[in-house]
């Protein structure tokens, strides 16, 4: 088990995300894979899922004040989602993203407690993400099996609150309008 209250093993585990590594975590949907949102971070989540390049990843953080920094191109229809439905298992993605993060596809904010408390003690208290598991596979199903597929990354194991199982839902935000281009465990209401 990791604890997230040893000093020590703080220490270690930003020291090794601020060298790029990637660590496994659970979260409300799914277990994740994530990485620092930096050039190094997404390069190394991208090779060690053997990920294609064109899919995106996704940013998380525990809180508002943290991600949206990385939202500064967003439509005001993203915010007013946000205020909706976070935390909670919706991903918020925009088209208009700049060039240098056009990398990470989207944003979110899981309600659930264990990635808050991992989010709370990593330097920037955001993680670029992504399902856990080689692309094309199922994701896999427990620190064991994520231990055995990727014997390099840090594995946070203490998931003391259930994990959803279903993905989260993604809103696709324009100044237009909303479209869910992945349906998930929120529906979004609209006034259509």
């Amino acid at each position: 088990m990791t604890d997230l209250s040893n000093l020590e093993f703080i220490r270690e585990l930003n020291a090794h995300l601020n060298a790029g590594g990637v660590i496994a975590f659970p979260t409300d949907t799914v277990w994740g894979l994530g990485s620092l949102p930096t050039a190094a971070g997404a390069n190394a989540l991208y090779a060690i899922k053997r990920r294609p390049r064109e899919k995106h990843l996704i940013i998380m953080s525990n809180s508002m004040e943290n991600i949206r920094p990385h939202m500064k191109n967003y439509p005001a229809t993203a915010f007013d989602l946000a205020a909706r439905y976070w935390p909670g298992v919706l991903t918020i993605a925009t088209p208009t993203l700049d060039a240098d993060t056009m990398v990470f596809g989207g944003v979110r904010i899981p309600n659930y407690q264990p990635f808050m408390d991992l989010c709370a003690v990593i330097d920037g208290h955001c993680l670029a993400t992504t399902s856990a598991n080689i692309s094309g596979m199922p994701p896999l199903q427990s620190a064991d099996e994520i231990r055995k597929t990727f014997p390099e990354i840090i594995v946070i194991d203490n998931p003391y609150q259930p994990m959803g199982g279903r993905p989260s839902t993604v809103a696709l935000c324009t100044p237009d309008g909303i479209r869910v281009v992945r349906p998930g465990a929120v529906v979004i209401e609209t006034a259509d």
